[in-house]
């Protein structure tokens, strides 16, 4: 075991034994060879834990792996401060992907060399980024509570039924993709910022209530507050199997990606670690665990889930066609505008 950690960290020279190696000896090989410290920013709670028994060993005894645990925006401050300074405090740092490109769009990512990085070549194709490397992902679905609704929600539109007004559920922080999947619903791209906003306001007449967080829709659904929502497929796996009784459909328009990623902050000092650490993340063991135990679907094409696995947490071939890729750049530059409408208008008596 010590042998093939060892061999993980090797020159990404030796990639050219491939061939010969097998799938064994692939998954065994990484980036180029480093040693030292390495900060990964990240949430704390199970995300945590999942990379401390997962990720960790496949890098360790040669990296010493610093955990510094804090908010996404935290972590982006700390991108944006150190992006030019003789000394950084972080090297590897873990967002959402409309955060990761905002923090490239910014200059604070440092550009990812895919010999350095080689399990990148197993990333599906709509998820690669020259940025950052896609961990585990997700998807916008209507979740719903089968004890109260008889008839299954189609799509996002359905939330405008009357017959739901009252026991619909959103949350603060998805603004911006519930103003795309309004978009969407109404029979847009994601390029139709004002239709998603039109789909908001009638939203609004529905009297949807507003939490702060993904866990407060848990607590909602679980106590009848709430019968319906818009959120990650993979939450709503969380919460079925913790007993509540749920059921999700992938919206007839189309559904929003969600993709958790890793980014060598610009301001890294040890660039060659944070990359051989991302690639430890992309290893097929590792992508295994997570959909195990979070109900994210792998980012690889080569992470090997049981098909009872892979059909609770993947997406069928049919429905990888439908994830709608999200204009970041788009979203960025009118993050304020969409946030203050949210506030401003969207939330005001809800």
């Amino acid at each position: 075991m010590r042998q093939q950690r060892r061999q993980f960290l090797k020159n990404a020279g030796t990639l050219a034994l491939l061939p010969a190696l097998g799938a064994q000896g692939a998954r065994a090989l990484a980036a180029p060879a480093c040693s030292g410290r390495v900060v990964v920013g990240t949430w704390g709670g199970d995300y945590q834990r999942l990379l401390q028994q997962n990720i960790d060993p496949l890098v360790q005894p040669e990296l010493e792996v610093i955990y510094d645990v804090g908010s996404a925006l935290a972590r982006q401050t700390k991108m944006r401060a150190e992006k030019g300074a003789r000394r950084s405090t972080l090297d590897v740092s873990l967002l959402r992907d409309n955060d990761m490109y905002q923090m490239y769009a910014e200059g604070a990512t440092m550009a990812i060399d895919p010999a350095q990085v080689p399990n990148l070549a197993n990333v599906l194709p709509s998820l690669k980024r020259s940025y950052a490397a896609p961990h585990i992902f997700s998807a916008l679905v209507l979740v719903y509570d089968t004890r109260q609704v008889a008839t299954a929600p189609d799509g996002v539109a359905a939330l405008l039924d009357k017959k739901l007004a009252g026991r619909i559920g959103v949350v603060d922080d998805q603004y911006d993709y519930l103003t795309l999947a309004g978009a969407l619903a109404s029979g847009g791209t994601v390029k139709d910022l004002e239709l998603g906003q039109k789909y908001l306001r009638q939203l609004k007449a529905n009297s949807p209530k507003v939490y702060p967080s993904v866990d407060g829709l848990a607590g909602a659904l679980k106590s009848g507050e709430i019968w319906v929502t818009v959120t990650w497929k993979a939450r709503a796996l969380q919460w079925k199997k913790a007993g509540l009784p749920l059921a999700f459909v992938f919206p007839k328009e189309g559904a929003l990606p969600a993709t958790f990623e890793a980014g060598v902050a610009a301001g890294s000092k040890a660039g060659a670690c944070g990359m051989a650490y991302m690639n430890a993340m992309l290893d097929p063991g590792a992508q295994r665990a997570f959909a195990e135990a979070m109900g994210y679907a792998p980012t690889t094409s080569n992470a090997g889930l049981p098909p009872s696995l892979q059909e609770a947490v993947g997406f069928s071939s049919a429905e990888l066609d439908k994830l709608v890729a999200v204009d970041f750049d788009l979203l960025a530059k009118n993050k304020s505008a969409l946030l203050d409408f949210w506030n401003k208008e969207f939330r005001v008596g809800l």
